[in-house]
């Protein structure tokens, strides 16, 4: 068994972790990438695609979004909660996270306990209005007959749905065509037969470790806390010393690495080379990048997601995904999609590493998956 990997090794073991170049997964369907990855996080920034969309574009190439939403919501294959932030989540997972909604329910977070204290008589009949006539969304808490447009006024009916959800007392059913959430109490959403036994905090700190650890590859401890935002707490360091005596996860030395790595031994077990795969741009919350201190030092890639940074201090762009070529992230792009004109415009493109060709490649490929005729390519 190995102790140690090349930094290259680590590298090979990150993107087969993520599934980048599996053919069983390409011969596979969308909702295979959720069950492989354990998590795909949500966001709502629609320039482009929303980005959850596009995370099992870049492992599958163009594939079918609606039959990647009915498996979610229609054949219960997935669920949304609290994972790697607001999350879909494989649905056989769904009893890992018990504790935390518990966790929810008993604790709280934050300012949610001013939210709860605050309306505290809204949360009874928000719940039993749900169990009436779930699934239903916030908008139908609106009333045109009140003075303020609102029903009980719409933000705290909106913070009480959304605290119910964090408690695992109702799910979010289904996502509209604007991507609102529709909600049901949590009976109705899962499948039947779902095993929903609740396991103490340790077992499920050490199966969303595990789980992590799947999907890094070679980890740091941090990192591994991070996939399913864990903190590096007690019971944390606790779980990941219980893995490592019990041999399920070991001890490993990356070259390179200030900090302990882990790994599976079946993951040492299996081919450490770059995988073969085609050129892809990466969404900016694609898992691969979550960590982005971790994707430096695999990649020797500096990125930031600059959305939330004023245009004037922007280094790239707006919307800038990274470009996945040859094992390596070896340039950038800053893309919007005007739907009308079905255009894909490159506001800019940027190669560090990887070839016109292999660009041109990776835009033609997503520009097919968006329904684009053409690509705008900046003069």
């Amino acid at each position: 068994m190995r102790a140690s990997l090349s930094a290259l090794e680590a590298r090979g073991l990150a993107l087969r972790a993520q599934h980048f170049g599996d053919q069983c997964l390409i011969k596979g369907e969308s909702i295979d990438v959720l069950d492989r990855l354990g998590a795909i996080q949500l966001d709502s920034v629609n320039i482009l695609a929303r980005k959850h969309l596009l995370v099992p574009f870049a492992r599958l190439a163009p594939h079918s979004t609606a039959a990647l939403h009915e498996a979610i919501y229609h054949h219960k294959r997935g669920f949304e909660y609290w994972g790697h932030m607001a999350s879909w989540l494989p649905m056989a997972d769904y009893r890992y996270f018990l504790p935390r909604m518990k966790r929810m329910r008993e604790v709280g977070r934050g300012w949610w306990l001013q939210v709860r204290n605050e309306n505290a008589a809204l949360y009874p009949a928000v719940l039993e209005r749900v169990r009436a006539e779930g699934p239903i969304g916030a908008a139908a808490f609106d009333d045109p007959r009140s003075g303020r447009g609102t029903w009980w006024d719409w933000k705290p009916a909106k913070l009480v749905l959304e605290d119910l959800v964090d408690q695992g007392l109702i799910m979010c059913a289904e996502r509209t065509a604007g991507f609102a959430r529709l909600y049901d109490i949590t009976e109705r959403v899962l499948p039947p037969g779902l095993d929903t036994r609740e396991p103490d905090q340790m077992e499920a700190t050490r199966y969303l470790l595990k789980r992590g650890l799947d999907g890094l590859g070679v980890a740091t401890a941090l990192e591994l806390a991070d996939y399913y935002r864990m903190k590096p707490h007690d019971a944390v360091k606790a779980a990941l010393s219980e893995l490592v005596d019990g041999g399920e996860i070991l001890r490993v030395d990356v070259e390179g690495w200030a900090k302990q790595a882990y790994a599976t031994p079946a993951t040492l077990e299996t081919e450490l080379t770059l995988p073969q795969h085609r050129p892809t741009l990466l969404p900016p919350f694609d898992n691969l990048l979550w960590e982005r201190t971790r994707v430096e030092r695999i990649f020797g890639f500096r990125y930031r997601v600059e959305i939330y940074v004023p245009e004037a201090k922007r280094q790239y762009g707006y919307f800038v995904l990274p470009l996945l070529a040859r094992g390596q992230l070896g340039g950038r792009a800053d893309l919007k999609l005007d739907r009308k004109a079905k255009t894909l415009q490159v506001r800019g493109l940027w190669l560090d590493g990887a070839e016109p060709a292999e660009a041109q490649s990776a835009l033609e490929d997503l520009a097919g998956h968006l329904g684009a005729t053409d690509i705008d390519l900046p003069g």
